[in-house]
């Protein structure tokens, strides 16, 4: 029962975790626990759980409410006749099963005094806007436009951990002792302390990560992978395809105020500058475009933009003050 996957195996920690489970999963754990085989796994998994916990939000007190509901319910279908004391089991367990439970304890307790204490902070950038952030340890970003960056007030002794939405450049503390994590769609970027940049908007085609100094690890569904300074991977979530390449010009030059595109779909060459430029872009429709633009662009207006663009690609536009026809 238990035992049966991964996935299970997380689901019944998670709700150990929270006080929430039936007797039959609690004797499933408590037997099967006692398995050298299953030691590795189920450390995995219970750390995996614990990582999540320190993004858990007051409001997750509904979802903890309705864990314990479920359960109610489930020990009640047992009935009293099928319902056994776990003492004499417990009692009876393991050193691996008595020593999960007890760092499911510690985690529990450290759980509830972190909650208390520990806070988070959103900032947040609208159009053409950037904004310098300075994180609890120190480590300096800039968030770009039409970005979102959440943090929490204090690091925990176990990691740095934020989560990102748009593009940031990250200037990160050193701290041997505590991983620097990024998630961010569909990156996990870790670190120690190193200089990167993450453009990871949720409508454009391309997503990546680009090291400035230092060295990162990112993980992703598809792979994981290691980069070095002057390094960038991009991903393009719609031909499924994974590029990692030297990039030798300056990383986050939108930070001055630059454009910079290599081979980049047209769509989010729109989007960037609809972005940057508080604009509206729209294709015409019954038109196929399907143009990559490479080309670097130092602090222009948006009409000189739109004209290079054209040069280069022979797509034509049509601008009403802040809006935009692109069209052949």
């Amino acid at each position: 029962m238990f035992m049966k996957g991964n996935k299970d195996k997380t689901t019944v920690i998670h709700r150990f975790l929270n006080g929430t489970y039936t007797v039959d999963e609690a004797y499933a754990f408590l037997e099967e626990s006692n398995d050298p085989v299953n030691k590795d796994i189920i450390e995995e998994a219970a750390f995996s759980v614990w990582g999540e916990s320190q993004f858990l939000e007051k409001t997750e007190e509904s979802l903890k409410k309705e864990y314990r509901e479920e359960a109610y319910a489930l020990l009640k279908k047992i009935g009293k006749k099928k319902r056994k004391s776990l003492k004499p089991l417990l009692a009876a367990v393991g050193s691996i099963a008595a020593a999960i439970a007890v760092i499911f304890s510690l985690f529990r307790l450290y759980e509830g005094v972190s909650r208390q204490d520990i806070y988070y902070e959103c900032i947040e950038t609208t159009y053409g806007e950037r904004k310098d952030i300075t994180l609890p340890d120190g480590s300096m970003v800039i968030l770009n436009s039409c970005s979102r960056l959440r943090y929490p007030t204090k690091f925990t002794q176990q990691t740095r951990e934020v989560r990102l939405q748009g593009e940031a450049f990250f200037d990160v503390a050193k701290d041997p002792d505590r991983q620097f994590v990024v998630s961010a769609g569909q990156f996990c970027v870790k670190v120690l302390g190193t200089a990167f940049n993450i453009k990871s908007y949720d409508m454009d085609e391309i997503t990546s990560v680009k090291v400035d100094r230092g060295k990162v690890q990112i993980e992703m569904p598809e792979a994981t992978m290691r980069l070095s300074a002057q390094e960038r991977v991009e991903v393009n979530s719609l031909r499924g395809t994974i590029k990692k390449h030297q990039d030798l010009y300056e990383t986050a030059g939108w930070r001055k105020g630059c454009l910079y595109f290599d081979a980049t779909p047209i769509q989010d060459v729109a989007r960037e500058l609809e972005r940057e430029y508080n604009c509206s872009i729209v294709f015409q429709e019954g038109q196929e475009f399907d143009n990559l633009i490479s080309g670097e662009h130092d602090n222009q207006s948006l009409e000189s933009v739109l004209q290079s663009l054209e040069y280069i690609s022979g797509i034509k536009y049509n601008k009403d003050n802040y809006h935009i026809l692109l069209y052949k």
